[in-house]
């Protein structure tokens, strides 16, 4: 198993290979095109989301130093933190057990090294083996930014797809605390699925209550000191701002709510990893939502950079 061949790394950093002897950075990110479809054998819609986020950060490959207003510093400072882009993992929607297969073990490999995970998606099955692969690695937070609910058991026989990824994170042991916002609108849940999550112990945080009490509730709901992993289904985030989706709902959050939410988070706790998944280029309008979905991953990396300084892993 090896890197496949991506001309373009995230914001040209270094590229990297997962699978090899050693991994030499803080960061390691991974993209993942396909995991469970949830029609059988069919390739994922968002399949091309990974290197659309590559691509259009591409003209500053070579300048990193331009300021980043949202970050007040540099876009990126290699110094601070060592970032490399395995790229895309190969994966098939005609093997869904090996697409499980593959990004837990890309994951836990990146963990072993002592780097923190970043996996560009591919449809919101891709976190399913991306949590899996914390096992050890716990107590751990979800905080999930989606429209939509994702817990049912399992749909047309299929456990494992875009339908089910909190229902299987709340079966992982290491998974103590889901915080779910951004809810809203309609999609595949059904009473018994809110019960189920409810039931739990899930905080449900829908978008209208972050619209009315803005994203402190959110942040209050994170346990100080512990480790978080952040996932973000780009249907979260306002369609008028990130229109590149399969299943738009008017409303959600804003650009500015989602970078609060990650910042504050960072703030209080560790970011263990981070996933963006549900991004469909094919869908975009100007461009405009691959931007959006590109910005928010360059927030979360410089977040991610600051707590690996402040906790002495970079000289």
């Amino acid at each position: 198993m090896s890197a496949s061949n991506t001309s373009t790394t995230f914001l040209g950093v270094a590229a990297c290979d997962v699978f090899g002897n050693a991994l030499a950075a803080d960061v390691v990110i991974i993209g993942a095109a396909d995991c469970t479809p949830h029609v059988p054998g069919g390739s994922s819609h968002a399949a091309n989301g990974p290197n659309a986020i590559r691509a259009v950060l591409a003209k500053y490959a070579s300048e990193h130093d331009r300021w980043d207003f949202d970050q007040d510093r540099p876009l990126f400072d290699n110094g601070l933190c060592r970032v490399a882009d395995h790229g895309d993992l190969s994966t098939d929607p005609k093997a869904p057990d090996a697409n499980r297969t593959i990004i837990r073990e890309a994951t836990q490999r990146i963990l072993r090294s002592g780097a923190v995970p970043i996996l560009l998606g591919g449809d919101d099955s891709v976190p399913i083996p991306f949590i899996e692969a914390f096992e050890g690695y716990g107590p751990l937070t979800i905080i999930q930014i989606d429209a939509h609910l994702d817990w049912r058991d399992e749909r047309n026989g299929l456990k494992h797809t875009f339908s089910s990824t909190m229902r299987r994170a709340s079966e992982m042991a290491w998974v103590t605390n889901i915080v779910q916002v951004g809810l809203r609108g309609v999609g595949g849940s059904r009473r018994q699925d809110l019960e189920a999550a409810r039931r739990w112990g899930a905080h449900l945080v829908t978008a209208d209550k972050v619209r009315q009490e803005g994203v402190k509730p959110v942040l209050d709901l994170i346990p100080d000191g512990g480790r978080c992993l952040v996932t973000i289904d780009c249907d979260g985030i306002d369609p008028s701002i990130l229109p590149a989706v399969i299943l738009p709902q008017p409303g959600g959050l804003s650009y500015l709510d989602v970078i609060a939410i990650v910042r504050g988070v960072a703030a209080k706790a560790v970011i263990a990893g981070f996933d963006l998944v549900e991004l469909v280029p094919e869908h975009d309008v100007a461009g405009l939502g691959v931007l959006t979905a590109s910005r928010i991953v360059c927030n979360a990396l410089g977040c991610i950079a600051e707590q690996r300084r402040a906790l002495g892993r970079i000289a």
